[in-house]
């Protein structure tokens, strides 16, 4: 897999990075998302430490990803019950 090496700035720091060409575009739409959240905290709160902005900014993103997790595990579950459900009615029948 053919490698770019990158620069990517989050709060007011430069990261080089060395990412795949398929993964670019995906790390440069994530970098504009922090920038933006960290400034929406930044104003929101006062905040003015890029520590106390980027920890806000991974918590908050650790509970969406944990809310989804969460929510496709439910599904799955949900997902095996009815499938176990529909073999009891099949066996009942058969």
């Amino acid at each position: 897999m053919e490698k770019l090496n990158i620069k990517v700035s989050l709060a007011n720091r430069l990261y080089p990075m060395n990412v795949d060409v398929s993964e670019e575009k995906v790390i440069r739409i994530s970098t504009s998302k922090i920038e933006k959240m960290l400034k929406s905290f930044k104003e929101k709160y006062s905040v003015r430490d890029d520590q106390d902005l980027l920890a806000m900014c991974a918590l908050q993103l650790c509970v969406k990803i944990e809310k989804i997790e969460s929510g496709k595990l439910g599904t799955n579950k949900k997902i095996i019950q009815d499938i176990i459900d529909i073999k009891k009615s099949i066996s009942d029948v058969v």
